[in-house]
């Protein structure tokens, strides 16, 4: 069966709280907050060990990255505000690098009442990114300075073949098209959005086919706009309408973005589980070619402020507050700053925060906004790794990084067990990377090592498990599976991956009572661990390195023998699922 339990786990006590913690991109055949609506209820019991009834809390944490690969951002994105409005202290989000990128499309599309259907408004003034600088491009803006130097008249530049590098700035819908393709990392996002509106439009034909062939003919409102429905109507969607629905879901006043970064955090703590998209910024540099840290204390950074070289932080939560309180900020004058658009008749050409970048930009948009903006991004103009909870990844070239993660370091020298021993944090979970068809464990340190409760790091994003490869490890006896592929559905997910991560939280000893996961693997087999903290996983070294020397195993997709770490991330009867990573591909195996 591909359907999780929806969390629908019975609590260990009445002070026991389970935490639902789902990340990653949705795709558009299966999504399953209509269903958890249920347990999600003010009053719903379980029946405990006794044969009586114990009421159950159960929260929802959305990981961020709403939008841009499932196929269906609005049905999503409604149902998890719909989610909000009926349960708002238990249904929480964060907020991605997908979320935030769409802060930019008031600043270089402008507001809906700019963009008019039928109308040929102009367009913000727009020099290019910072991220393309150097590439030569379209959006470069070395090569868009250039070009407006040597032609100031658009008009006379647009007949020039040479000048087809400039920034789409005649059409919208081209524009729209190249922020998210080109700038975005969301290739199929304008056409999934087409799909999206189709299947919105077919429902509503089918909902009212009844009375349409009584009358004829009916007009109805869709969309902010009205549509005449008739037998034999095309239901093929413009790129107009496309664009109209994009300007108006991103509107910051009363678009569906807007309402969720309202309501989106940064970063979230409950008791000693810390939630947040990407990963903590410890402060690295690089030696002779190697990742090192330049301390082995987390040291709280603030980019934002002008003194960003130092920190005045000394606890987590001072520090998630300036965070949160940051953020909430940059939304607020964001939406303000729309309503500003609104008034006026046409849209800044004082050019947009995307071309310069940074946290103390000048343009209009960066003054208010821009920061948060570029909060959201991986580096900084000039090419440094940005210090930021919403990008950092606790992988690199797709395994645990090392520097970080060490079997070898004890308790106290392991800096991220050491930053959690400090904060009296057990698990921190994460989204972001994707890392394969199930959330990958990383055992910071044992029961052993802590002599209490042991501590986990989580990454759970799994957007791209129809592409997980399934091999034999060298030395190993194992067992070949094969994915099933990503099938019909439009998200890298594929038809029958599924996960689902459960905390529970034991209030009156402020600490995680269990950690839950179980799910379907990309070859559709189901999987169920529970309470991976207890002895029986630690004996099956769940959460660390198979080995330290590498393994070969062998390459499907390419044919070609490869060499790699295997990480243990689950336990499958008396066998382990090993995985081993290599940038965005991921190899399963099953050993014995």
């Amino acid at each position: 069966s591909r359907e999780p339990s929806y969390g629908n786990y019975g609590p260990v006590s009445k002070n026991d709280v389970n935490v639902k913690w789902n990340l990653g991109e949705v795709d558009d055949d299966y999504f399953p907050y209509d269903k958890e609506v249920i347990f999600l209820e003010d009053e719903e019991f379980t029946s405990n060990s006794k044969g009586g009834e114990e009421k159950t809390r159960t929260m929802l944490v959305y990981g961020g990255d709403v939008w841009d690969k499932g196929g269906a951002d609005l049905y999503v994105i409604r149902q998890l505000l719909s989610l909000h409005r009926r349960y708002p202290h238990r249904v929480h989000f964060l907020m991605g690098n997908r979320d935030i990128n769409k802060m930019r499309i008031v600043d270089e599309l402008g507001v809906p009442s700019h963009n008019l259907p039928g109308e040929k408004a102009p367009l913000p003034y727009h020099g290019g990114v910072y991220w393309l600088r150097g590439t030569g491009f379209v959006g470069d803006p070395l090569v868009q300075r250039q070009i407006m130097d040597i032609t100031p008249h658009f008009k006379e530049r647009s007949t020039q073949s040479k000048f087809r590098l400039v920034v789409p700035s005649e059409s919208a819908t081209e524009r729209l098209k190249w922020m998210l393709g080109k700038t975005m990392g969301s290739v199929d996002a304008f056409e999934f959005r087409r799909s999206e509106l189709k299947k919105e439009r077919l429902t509503i034909l089918n909902s009212t086919s009844s009375s349409n062939k009584l009358r004829g003919s009916k007009n109805y409102h869709y969309s902010h706009h009205s549509y005449e429905v008739m037998e034999g109507i095309d239901l093929q969607i413009t790129d107009e309408e496309v664009f109209q629905s994009y300007i108006r879901s991103c509107d910051p006043s009363t678009g569906l973005m807007g309402e969720y970064l309202s309501h989106a955090k940064l970063i979230i703590r409950f008791g000693p589980a810390l939630f947040l998209h990407g990963a903590l910024p410890f402060s690295i540099a690089v030696e002779d070619g190697s990742i090192v840290l330049t301390s082995t204390d987390f040291e709280f950074p603030t980019p934002w402020k002008e003194n960003c070289g130092t920190s005045n932080h000394s606890t987590l939560l001072e520090w998630m507050n300036d965070l949160n309180q940051f953020a909430s900020s940059q939304v607020k004058s964001w939406k303000e700053y729309g309503v500003e658009l609104s008034k006026s008749h046409q849209p800044s050409r004082d050019g947009v925060w995307a071309t310069d970048g940074g946290y103390f930009n000048d343009t209009p948009g960066g003054k208010r906004f821009g920061a948060l903006l570029q909060y959201g991004m991986g580096t900084l103009p000039h090419h440094v790794k940005n210090t930021s909870v919403v990008y950092n990844s606790w992988m690199s070239d797709g395994m645990p990084r090392s520097e970080l993660f060490c079997d070898k370091q004890p308790d106290g020298k392991n800096p991220v067990g050491r930053f959690m021993k400090n904060e009296k944090l057990q698990i921190i979970l994460s989204g972001h990377q994707p890392i394969g068809d199930m959330p990958w464990p990383i055992l910071v340190s044992s029961r052993d090592e802590t002599n209490g409760s042991a501590r986990w790091v989580i990454p759970c994003d799994t957007s791209f498990s129809g592409d997980t490869g399934w091999t034999t490890t060298d030395g190993c006896e194992s067992t070949m599976r094969k994915n099933v592929g990503r099938g019909s559905v439009k998200s890298g997910r594929g038809e029958v991956s599924i996960c689902e991560t459960l905390v529970k939280f034991c209030h009156s000893k402020n600490e995680v009572s269990a950690i839950d996961m179980h799910g379907c693997l990309s070859d559709g087999s189901n999987y169920v661990m529970k309470n991976i903290t207890s002895n029986d996983y630690e004996n099956f070294r769940i959460g660390r390195a198979l080995a330290t020397e590498q393994k070969r195993f062998y390459d499907t997709s390419s044919g070609i023998s490869r060499e790699g770490i295997f990480w243990i991330k689950a336990k499958f009867g008396h066998q382990r699922l090993v995985s081993h990573g290599k940038g965005y591909n991921v190899w399963n195996a099953l050993i014995r």
